[in-house]
């Protein structure tokens, strides 16, 4: 008869190494995961992660560098060879394309002035030196500099700024409405001088002080630009309608305008010009005031170009015998 402590024992269990320090019954064993453990809540899966991260910031990345690109690109010069011409209409730059000189184009390039600002552009004359040019175009990237082109119209060839000796007839209050003529019986006045308008086109200063012989001014700017000339003009149909000389006389006309008259009685001498004074200042001082510096003086007139509020002031003393 066997005892039960004769019978076979099964081998004892192997210790867990894992064995809470606790005491109690071994943990049961379990094979080993097939997959890896998941990681811990809050945590973007490893795989798959990378890609969509990349994808959530490439995007706006690729749209940024759309817009840099296009930014420093659709304002590129599309032509800035002098000679070569253009097509479209200069106050909208993206119309404005190179074309072949011919019956298409619009423009020619007559000047080029590289490394310019648009502020550059609208308050500066950098096309005066190209005479023939009645257009200011600027093209660049925005924030930087570009190139200022000067534009001659071909379609309307003559309409570049008049000259000292060309003569011109029409609207004197635009300019756009006056045309150079020949010097002749068509022309109505022609040019004796020519001063800067600036950026006011001489709101504040009196305009042809220093040509005398001027009966009237003309404003001219080209297009795109405020920058502006002040054209002085000779009378040609009326060659005594002018700005009198130191010495000279006036006499009262017709709608109480003052014109040069022979210095007699009834007729006023000019004794000297007070420059820098505006309207309000003819209205609101007297004579005396005026005319402090030249005594004797007991007339005042003034004489300003259209839309300027400077004035050249003459202090007068009546003749007379």
């Amino acid at each position: 008869m066997t005892m039960p402590e004769d019978r076979p024992q099964p081998p004892a269990p192997e210790a867990n190494p894992f064995r809470p320090p606790t005491p109690g019954a071994a943990l049961p064993q379990y094979p080993p995961a097939p997959y890896p453990t998941p990681p811990p809540l809050g945590l973007p899966p490893r795989k798959g992660g990378g890609l969509k991260l990349a994808l959530r910031l490439g995007i706006p990345l690729v749209f940024l560098a759309i817009v840099v690109v296009i930014g420093l690109t659709s304002s590129t010069p599309k032509s800035s060879n002098v000679g070569d011409c253009l097509k479209g209409n200069a106050d909208n730059a993206d119309s404005v394309t190179s074309v072949a000189c011919g019956p298409e184009a619009n423009y020619k390039i007559v000047g080029k002035v590289p490394d310019q600002s648009r502020l550059a552009l609208t308050i500066g004359g950098g096309c005066d030196r190209f005479p023939t040019a009645t257009v200011a175009y600027w093209e660049g990237v925005e924030a930087s500099k570009g190139t200022l082109l000067c534009l001659e119209d071909v379609k309307n060839p003559g309409k570049g700024m008049p000259l000292v000796g060309d003569c011109v007839k029409g609207d004197l209050s635009d300019a756009a409405h006056a045309e150079k003529v020949p010097c002749g019986p068509e022309a109505a006045y022609k040019v004796a001088g020519v001063e800067d308008g600036g950026a006011l086109g001489g709101l504040t200063t009196a305009a042809c002080v220093k040509v005398p012989s001027a009966a009237a001014s003309m404003e001219w700017k080209r297009q795109g630009s405020l920058s502006s000339k002040v054209l002085c003009l000779e009378d040609l149909k009326n060659p005594d309608n002018r700005k009198p000389a130191i010495g000279e006389c006036m006499a009262t006309g017709a709608n109480d305008e003052l014109h040069l008259a022979p210095c007699q009685k009834g007729a006023a001498k000019v004794l000297g010009q007070v420059d820098g004074l505006t309207k309000m200042d003819g209205l609101s001082k007297t004579v005396e005031e005026i005319c402090k510096d030249f005594p004797g003086s007991d007339q005042a007139a003034s004489w300003s170009m259209q839309g300027s509020l400077a004035v050249t002031t003459y202090c007068m003393q009546s003749v007379k015998k």
